[in-house]
C-alpha cells in the first residue's frame, strides 16, 4: 500500500494523517477524505505529515485547495510539518508562508 490514510475525531477537532506517499496516483484517495471531512461539522482540521514519506505537486495542490476552502469558511485547517524531506518540498515551492503549519 502506497498510502494508508488514518482519520480521527477528536472533540472539535479532526485529525487526518496520511501515511506514505502522496502522488499523483494516491492523490484522489487522500483529497476524497479532505473534502468528506470538511462536510462534517468539525471546527478544526488538522492534517499531520509527519508519517508522509514523500509529496509531490498534485498533494501540494490539494492542500493549496484546501487552505483557500478553509479560508473561505473562516479557518479551521493547520498542518503539522513532515519529516525534513516532506517539508523542503514546501519550503522550495515557497508554499511554506503561504499555507497554515502549526508551529
Amino acid at each position: 500500500m502506497r498510502l494508508a490514510i488514518g482519520s480521527e475525531r477528536h472533540g472539535r477537532a479532526h485529525v487526518v494523517q496520511p501515511v506514505g506517499e502522496l502522488d499523483l496516483t494516491t492523490a484522489p484517495q487522500f483529497e476524497h477524505e479532505l473534502k468528506r471531512v470538511e462536510a462534517t461539522d468539525a471546527e478544526e482540521i488538522v492534517v499531520d505529515l509527519s508519517r508522509l514519506q514523500s509529496i509531490d505537486y498534485v498533494g501540494l495542490n490539494i492542500l493549496v485547495r484546501a487552505a483557500a476552502r478553509s479560508s473561505r469558511r473562516g479557518g479551521g485547517l493547520k498542518l503539522v510539518r513532515g519529516p525534513d524531506p516532506v517539508h523542503r518540498r514546501f519550503q522550495s515551492t515557497g508554499l511554506e508562508s503561504h499555507l497554515p503549519f502549526a508551529d
